[in-house]
């Protein structure tokens, strides 16, 4: 079975790209006479930068209004769309109504420096903006990975730089690469971090020391007057039938530093994890995990702790894959997410300028952001996908999706609109692997 197209990007990439290489050098190899030899002697060195890339065209349709990452759009779908952020600009009702929309914004662009040597580094990119709805020249290039690796011997490799979390590695088949199941259950993203990862034949064990959060702002905050991010994974290996681990990753976090209402609190979580093959052509991929105030590490769950109060939370994801033929595959999704304490859960948003009991109500389609976290109690995703696979180079994936998500809403001025939303859509996309 050719490998598969929703793992990790870098793992995808040294597949193909190296697969495509050992081809090619074989078949220069049968097909040409050998070389004198002082031509062999001065044939250059193999180029030391290998570019790989996936164009993604896609189709998103929605019956109902959706938000990818608290934002009211659909390029890359998390939740069932917050009834207040959905509003029509200008209106004073809420969006009720289907969308469509065309994205090319998740593609990516990467390349290899010395891949095959000792030290060898990684850059990767993708165009994703979320607060752009459907761009189209206007969407602009975002990091994924800089990283250097090291591996000190054939068991061992040092990486540092910015790089998937060494907590919960596994991701679950979907169509949308950016939001697998994010908020949902499936937690681990970026960190700017250390990893150490050794292992043997049936065991894998690893650490990592990060940043503890994510700060995009100007002047240094919480993240870098903060301790770092301690993380630990161990996994037992079982060869081509795959891996089942456990991870946690913690720190101290501190709330509202420096005045009289600092407080500091436990963030992190601990997690059980797999990728298992129990069957020819049949995977399996899982996740579940408990953890407080996980969201403020920028970890992509729902548990955004604040000054006054811990958030807990539960969740996580179980996926499959079954391919009939190496052509044609089904796959599927389920994924929650629960914060334990919900009646602590912050809305996600505010009216700038609006005092509590302003008359008349403002305009929902006036709400903004406000930086307390996803402001979600509960969030449900289940996916169904279909994948045909042309060739090496071309899959096309159909996709439908369904959310359930609790958001919570302003008390003082949207009592009147429920936070209980439901969408279901669907995705249409094509890989073209460079």
């Amino acid at each position: 079975m050719r490998p598969d197209l929703i793992v990790r990007p870098w793992l995808l990439a040294v597949a193909v790209g190296s697969a495509a290489v050992v081809h090619s050098q074989e078949a220069a190899a049968q097909a040409a006479p050998a070389p004198p030899a002082d031509a062999a002697a001065e044939a250059p060195a193999p180029p030391v930068i290998r570019a790989y890339a996936w164009i993604k065209p896609t189709v998103v349709f929605s019956g109902s209004p959706v938000e990818s990452f608290s934002q009211p759009n659909a390029s890359a779908v998390t939740a069932a769309g917050n009834p207040v952020l959905a509003a029509f600009p200008g209106g004073a009702g809420t969006q009720d109504e289907a969308s469509l929309t065309f994205q090319i914004a998740q593609s990516r662009l990467g390349f290899w420096f010395n891949e095959k040597g000792a030290v060898r580094g990684q850059f990767e990119f993708d165009f994703i903006d979320f607060t752009k709805s459907s761009p189209t020249v206007q969407a602009l290039p975002r990091l994924r990975i800089g990283k250097v690796e090291w591996a000190l011997s054939d068991s061992t490799v040092l990486m540092a730089g910015q790089d998937w979390d060494l907590f919960q590695p596994v991701n679950p088949y979907t169509v949308d690469i950016v939001a697998v199941a994010f908020q949902a259950g499936n937690t681990a993203f970026m960190r700017q971090q250390a990893k150490l990862i050794w292992h043997s034949d049936s065991l894998e064990i690893g650490g990592a020391v990060g940043l503890a959060g994510i700060n995009a702002a100007a002047k240094a905050s919480i993240p870098e007057h903060n301790i770092p991010s301690f993380a630990l994974r161990a996994a037992a290996l079982f060869g081509p039938a795959g891996r089942i681990g456990v991870s946690a990753i913690a720190t101290n976090w501190r709330f509202s530093p420096d005045n009289a209402a600092e407080r500091k609190a436990l963030a992190g979580a601990a997690g059980l994890y797999g990728d298992v093959t129990p069957a020819e052509r049949f995977n399996i991929r899982f996740e579940a995990y408990g953890g407080q105030n996980l969201a403020n590490m920028g970890a992509l769950s729902l548990g955004q702790g604040n000054a006054l109060e811990d958030l807990k939370e539960v969740g996580g994801f179980l996926s499959a894959k079954y391919g009939f033929t190496d052509a044609h595959a089904l796959y599927g999704l389920v994924g929650y997410a629960k914060v334990l304490n919900d009646e602590d859960v912050l809305a996600s948003y505010n009216y700038p300028g609006v005092m509590a009991g302003a008359m008349p109500d403002p305009a929902e389609s006036a709400a903004t952001l406000a930086g307390t976290g996803p402001g979600i109690k509960q969030n449900l995703t289940a996916r169904l996908g279909y994948q045909y696979t042309l060739d090496k180079t071309v899959s096309v994936m159909a996709e439908g999706f369904f959310f359930n998500t609790e958001h919570v809403l302003n008390g003082e001025f949207d009592d009147e609109l429920d936070g209980k939303q439901t969408a279901v859509g669907g995705e249409l996309g094509i890989f073209f692997t460079l």
